[in-house]
């Protein structure tokens, strides 16, 4: 049965802009079936946070009159629902969704994908995306781009991802920063709680995290992952008076945040707002030493070596001197992996490394992190929403939500 719709799809990367083509597009100024001389609306991560500022900036609570609730309270799930559902009342002609599925659970993405499944039938959808298995069956044809003109119109079966395989052939430098008295176990929970107001989010959690082993942290949206970071890395309140050790020492015991930062590294998509100057992929990498944003103090002949060496294991000799903020989001990553890596902490969190990048970022930081693993002394706590097929790691550490809160169950 032929579609009654024609839907489209659009390799999200860096060699086509979409700040050039994207207005076009949702302007219906390009000649395809269905979108030309339309409207369209734009379902995006940016357009969503618009909305959250608007909330709190002027109490204007658009996408959720009626529910009683602000968006920054809701799931990423909900957000996402809200989002879709004040688009289509105001009746596009079409939709653009901007890599909608990024920040959801797989249960999220599967309900998520079966909504636009249903939509489908009612009008066009152009589906951004910059993962392959984020496809819906639905699409008939991939569009390209060159600049702001329309490259190509393929049909979908006749379109290739384009993929690579990345090797990191250079081994890793030696650390050159020690630390003193560290043990084999360095995380441990046992039976921990933690409850916010009437809510409970974490029920009896035991873990051990010891010396050079590789975790996966997984679980759905609001299943406590970030509540179980902020006890071990931040200063969340609720690990006070827990039996929460870190380092052998507990949690509250006299240690500071900054005596427990010392000894970890970590990164997380947030980490690139803080990145605001123009820094330079060597100085970027040097701040490791000292856990500032900036380079501020002059770094000795041996901290400069061993970025040098960083550089060079990220294949980036020749991109040395250049601003952080020109490269890829994907390189970017690598550099802020270098930079949390550089002082070969005992414990390494990369919270969400991956998202937001497309396959070949994937593979790209996938094979960096599985490095890691292999040839430091390091262990990685690696935290993502969905399964990531190029890690590989030695520990699954999963949250199961309840009414009594997430339990916690290894793999």
């Amino acid at each position: 049965m032929t579609p009654s719709h024609q839907h489209y799809a659009i390799e999200d990367t860096a060699r086509s802009p979409q700040k050039q083509w994207l207005p076009l597009l949702l302007s219906g100024s390009y000649k395809l079936p269905g979108i030309e001389g339309k409207r369209g609306a734009l379902f995006s991560n940016a357009v969503l946070e618009k909305y959250i500022e608007e909330e709190e900036k002027y109490d204007n609570f658009e996408l959720t009159s009626g529910a009683n609730r602000s968006l920054r309270t809701l799931s990423s799930g909900e957000q996402k629902k809200a989002l879709l559902s004040h688009l289509l009342q105001q009746n596009p002609d079409f939709i653009v969704l901007n890599n909608p599925y990024e920040a959801l659970d797989k249960a999220s993405v599967s309900e998520l994908k079966q909504q636009l499944i249903a939509l489908s039938k009612d009008m066009p959808i152009v589906l951004i995306i910059n993962r392959q298995d984020d496809l819906l069956p639905v699409i008939t044809h991939s569009i390209t781009f060159e600049k702001d003109k329309l490259k190509a119109v393929i049909p979908i079966e006749n379109y290739r991802f384009k993929k690579k395989k990345f090797i990191f052939d250079k081994n890793l430098p030696l650390a050159i920063t020690t630390y003193n008295n560290i043990p084999e176990v360095l995380v441990e929970l046992k039976n921990v709680n933690v409850n916010y107001d009437e809510r409970s989010i974490l029920k009896d959690i035991n873990w051990t995290i010891k010396k050079k082993e590789f975790w996966h942290l997984i679980g759905p949206n609001g299943s406590g992952k970030t509540t179980l970071l902020s006890m071990i890395y931040g200063n969340n309140s609720k690990a006070y008076g827990q039996d929460l050790y870190l380092f052998g020492k507990k949690k509250g015991s006299g240690e500071s945040v900054w005596d427990i930062k010392q000894k970890i590294g970590y990164i997380s998509p947030a980490m690139l707002e803080l990145f605001k100057r123009s820094y330079t992929v060597e100085h970027m990498i040097i701040s490791g030493f000292y856990d500032s944003i900036g380079l501020y103090q002059t770094p000795s002949t041996a901290q400069i070596r061993a970025a040098a060496q960083w550089i060079e294991v990220l294949n980036l000799s020749d991109k040395k001197n250049t601003s952080f903020l020109k490269l890829s989001p994907a390189v970017q990553r690598l550099i802020l992996i270098a930079r949390a890596m550089i002082k070969h902490p005992p414990l390494l969190i990369l919270d969400e490394p991956l998202i937001n990048v497309d396959d070949d970022g994937r593979a790209l930081i996938s094979a960096l992190i599985n490095k890691i693993a292999k040839e430091s002394e390091t262990s990685i706590l690696f935290v993502a929403h969905r399964d990531e097929i190029n890690i590989n790691p030695d520990f699954i550490y999963e949250l199961h939500p309840s009414p009594q809160g997430s339990v916690g169950i290894q793999k």
